[in-house]
């Protein structure tokens, strides 16, 4: 027959809980529950020592009543035990015997003796007073289990003693173990944990005379030798047996070397010597716990581990060997410690961690606190240190050494791409780094445009939400207030950085109230999620990755498109006011957001494109004298041409013709005078706006066709006021001085400061500056010259004019080449070129090149100058020509004795009005017709020379002339 026994219900655990190891506390689904005095209660007693088996209710009598009750007695306290206990089933049985339906584990007193029997126990806070079963009465079966529970009680204090000895307690345990060698002289193991704090607390002699005494009182007790551990404990004291000294810190192992942190270790360490609780900050996956571990490791700190921690005492009592420990527990282990304890990851854990370090720093004078969050705890006496991002190099190394775990990288294999996007964080470093096992180097930059997918290792051994940056970046995302997390998906709009009232604006329209904004923005950097940057206004980035979260989250709302017109509009308002403002006073702040916003200005005219084509001509008309000042090229041209064909028929007519002006400047700029010419007849034709002569006699000069600039000028010049007549007057000056019209050019120069001046426009007088340097150098005055086009130069550099400052470079080189200064002349001129470069201003490297090229020859230098020949040479055939274009091509002729090709270009020289290369062109074919011995027409040429000589007076000296060879 079955056991009638296995039909019986079972319960849960946490139905019935009973408490014996003080007075009563009996609960169900944790309400108390008021169990009657006398019997009911001693029944409750014996049926729970028993948890989940029967008792026959004769044993129960015997026990209770000494045999001296009826089983009518004992089933009248079974059915008042069901009635407070509120469910009949919880006691079963009948008049044979009863069961109580409990958990063992849910009896603490069924509890402490399972505990006592481990090998380490994890709870040694169960006994409740110094009775052991008080409410059970008196009688005789007591007494085996009262006997059971107080060895249980031994044993559990022993072991948690053993706990706090091995976890680094010494000195402030040696007062409670003496106590209880006191009142149990033949324990051996409490005289071992006495002893052994002795040793450890620094007092050899006090733990050599505490074994003698045990020693002496088990030989006078029960006449026998201490026990071999005993024995063995004395042998190594005497030795000073190293491995008896105080645990120092429960640090992991260092697995790998800390990159680029040297400073960062440095900085840290002094602050922790200035203050007793020190937080580094910072966002996830920068390394703050790698980092904090580092600086706790000389001192053989502790470390306490909180981002799965619901709380902090439970959690640092497991960091110090205590299971289930309790505040005071915890406390009581710290109070005789001198050491640095690091608290790692915080930020979950804020509000309830205030209170609980001040009780800590009180109570534990020896104890230095180092705690890792993404946000400050807040707290008098706190010192932060925020830990920026690697560097670099420092990256770079560290991915380097990281991936030659699994595969050796090549010193020569260009890793820029990969480090550049994975925001300087050791975490995603190291991700990436682990891909190399089965990715090439570009193939992982290339597929970081999904970052998430590439940066996870699923397989790892990291903590959760260390095997992704997604979930890194997540578990921070998931502590923010829904206002928060809205501003995060704002500010994950802005491609390089939100200034504040944009990022208000997009926020607004995510439906974040006004008010709230700045508190949100707060918020987000406290959490190290933004940073704000405060120089030149205030402007809120993120790192790619948490921005790449960001939009995620962003598109999952749905909410993508209104984050993106909120952006797109408010550059389309940025860029009305940079039109109204660009050519004043204004002009260094709205070029400083012209710049500093390339990117965001580009993100906007992409979505604008596609939704608002308007919006997009708006801000590409707004920002084209930004972009002429900051000298775009080719690439400016393109997309001015782009958002045209996007409007259509829907712009007016001269919106159209002025985005097509801007095309044609940006495309002289890059080298393209064909396409500029087109793009300028092509405005003309749509609108032939008064401004359109402007902007040819701009690219004429770009030709180096002075005549031709001054016709342009000639008919503006009637309709032309304000700024643009000012302008009108320095290509004008420009063009006088190019003829030789030196007080002429003069004139206009001083006119067009005269207009300008009030204006405030930086560009404008810093072109000024250098005519008036080209006028001095008419006068042969080439030091006033160098004065003037290095103030020019200086002035472009410190307001950022790229392509002006090339320009003034260039023209300084040949005013100090001019003055003698021939070394100074070569690297001004290399300088130029370089610069220029840089901006996609081909015509500009080309011109530099060529002057410098002058230079290089006249020193003799002519392999040198060759070679400067053949760069200028390639970018004047790529730019379709430009200023310098004849001059190159005249001495490349000159240095090959080439009659034909000199021929060509003095016929090319007087067709445009370049008398200097004419003159130029001459004198070499004076030189190489005199070494073939035609002296006729050697004589002739120079006669011609002569004749033309007047007209570049003012260009040219002796030492510009042909040099013999």
């Amino acid at each position: 027959m079955a056991d009638a026994r296995l039909t019986l219900p079972t319960y849960a655990a946490s139905v019935l809980t009973v408490a014996l190891l003080g007075p009563l506390s009996v609960r169900r689904g944790g309400v108390p529950l008021a169990v009657p005095g006398g019997k009911t209660t001693e029944v409750l007693i014996r049926l729970a020592l028993e948890a989940g088996r029967p008792v026959r209710a004769a044993v129960l009598i015997d026990d209770l009543w000494d045999g001296a009750a009826t089983p009518n007695a004992l089933q009248a306290k079974v059915s008042k035990l069901r009635r407070v206990l509120g469910d009949p089933d919880l006691v079963s049985g009948d008049a044979l015997g009863y069961t109580l339906h409990v958990d063992p584990a849910a009896v603490d007193a069924l509890e402490a003796l399972r505990q006592a029997g481990l090998a380490r126990p994890s709870s040694a806070d169960l006994f409740r007073g110094d009775e052991i079963l008080p409410d059970a009465g008196d009688g005789a079966w007591l007494g085996p289990w009262r006997a059971r529970l107080a060895d249980a009680r031994l044993r559990l204090a022993e072991a948690h003693l053993a706990a706090r000895l091995d976890g680094g307690a010494a000195g402030e345990l040696v007062g409670e173990l003496s106590a209880l060698v006191e009142a149990h002289p033949l324990r051996e193991g409490l005289w071992r944990l006495l002893i052994t704090a002795l040793y450890r607390d620094g007092r050899q002699g006090d733990a050599l005379d505490a074994y003698r005494r045990a020693r002496a009182g088990l030989a006078a007790e029960l006449g026998v030798d201490p026990g071999p551990e005993l024995r063995e404990l004395e042998r190594r004291i005497l030795v000073q047996d190293a491995a008896l000294a105080p645990v120092t810190g429960n640090l992991p192992a260092l697995t790998a070397s800390l990159v680029g942190r040297d400073a960062d270790l440095a900085a840290v360490g002094e602050l922790l010597s200035a203050g007793r609780l020190v937080t580094v900050v910072g966002p996830a996956g920068v390394g703050k716990t790698r980092l904090a571990i580092e600086v706790a490791r000389e001192p053989g700190g502790w470390l306490v581990r909180l981002e799965s921690a619901g709380s902090l005492w439970p959690t640092a009592g497991e960091a110090f060997g205590m299971a289930e420990a309790t505040p005071a527990m915890v406390l009581d282990r710290l109070r005789g410690l001198h050491a640095l304890v690091v608290l790692d990851n915080c930020e979950h854990l804020v509000d309830e961690l205030g209170p609980v370090v001040q009780r800590i720093l009180a109570a534990a004078p020896g104890v230095t606190l180092l705690a890792t969050s993404q946000v400050p705890l807040g707290l008098d006496g706190e010192m932060t240190y925020t830990l920026e991002p690697l560097p670099f190099p420092a990256a770079a190394t560290l991915f380097r050494q990281r991936a030659g775990r699994h595969r050796r990288i090549a010193a020569d294999e260009d890793v820029t791409d990969v480090i550049r996007r994975l925001d300087g964080l050791p975490l995603a470093i190291e991700l990436a780094a682990a891909r190399t096992k089965a990715l090439s180097v570009p193939e992982i930059a290339r597929r970081l445009d999904d970052r998430f997918t590439v940066l996870r290792d699923p397989h790892g051994r990291r903590p959760a939400r260390q095997r992704t940056l997604h979930a890194a970046i997540g578990w921070s995302y998931e502590l923010l207030f829904p206002d928060d997390q809205r501003g995060l998906w704002a500010l994950s709009v802005f491609a390089g950085g939100a200034p504040l009232d944009a990022a208000e604006q997009v926020m607004g329209a995510l439906d974040v109230p006004p008010a709230a904004a700045l508190d949100v923005f707060d918020r987000l950097v406290d959490r190290s999620l933004a940073f704000a940057d405060v120089t030149g206004g205030v402007r809120y980035r993120l790192l790619d990755s948490v921005r790449a979260f960001g939009r995620e989250r962003l598109g999952e709302a749905g909410l993508t498109d209104v984050a993106a017109a909120a952006h797109a509009h408010w550059y389309g308002e940025a860029a009305v006011r940079a039109a109204a403002g660009l050519r004043g006073a204004a002009q260094a702040e709205h070029l400083a957001f012209a710049r500093s916003s390339r990117a965001d200005i580009d993100a906007a005219l992409a979505w604008a494109q596609d939704h608002d084509p308007l919006l997009a001509l708006r801000i590409v008309n707004g920002l084209g004298w930004a972009w002429i000042f900051l000298g775009a090229g080719r690439d400016a041209a393109a997309r001015s041409r782009s958002v045209l064909a996007s409007a259509g028929s829907l712009a007016a007519d001269h919106d159209r013709a002025d985005a097509l002006l801007f095309a044609g400047w940006f495309e002289a700029s890059g080298g393209d005078l064909d396409r500029a010419f087109a793009d300028v007849a092509a405005a003309r034709a749509v609108a032939p706006l008064p401004r359109t002569l402007l902007f040819q006699a701009f690219l004429h000069s770009q030709q180096g066709r002075p005549v031709e600039a001054l016709a342009a000028l000639a008919e503006f010049r009637s309709v032309a006021d304000g700024w643009e007549a000012g302008a009108a007057r320095l290509l004008e000056a420009w063009a006088l001085t190019a003829l030789g019209e030196v007080g002429r050019a003069g004139a206009a120069c001083t006119e067009a400061l005269a207009l300008l001046t009030p204006l405030g426009d930086a560009w404008a007088l810093a072109h000024a500056e250098a005519l008036l340097g080209g006028l001095a150098q008419a006068s042969h005055q080439y030091d006033v010259a160098v004065a003037h086009l290095s103030r020019a130069a200086d002035a472009a550099h410190r307001l950022g004019f790229a392509a002006a400052e090339a320009l003034h470079l260039a023209n300084l080189g040949r005013a100090q080449q001019q003055s003698g200064a021939m070394a100074a002349a070569l690297d001004t001129l290399d300088r130029a070129a370089v610069t220029a470069q840089t901006v996609g201003e081909l015509r500009g490297a080309a011109f530099a090149r060529t002057r410098r090229a002058r230079v290089l020859r006249a020193l003799g230098r002519l392999d040198e100058c060759r070679a400067e020949l053949r760069l200028a040479r390639h970018w004047y055939a790529t730019a379709g020509g430009g200023d310098g274009d004849l001059l190159s091509a005249q001495m490349v002729a000159s240095l090959d004795d080439d009659l034909v090709a000199l021929s060509e270009v003095l016929t090319a020289a007087r067709a445009a009005g370049d008398h200097e290369v004419e003159l130029l062109a001459l004198d070499a074919l004076v030189r190489v017709h005199a070494a073939a011995g035609d002296a006729s027409t050697a004589e002739a040429r120079a006669a011609e020379a002569e004749m033309v000589l007047p007209a570049v007076a003012h260009l040219v000296s002796p030492a510009d002339r042909e040099p013999p060879r």
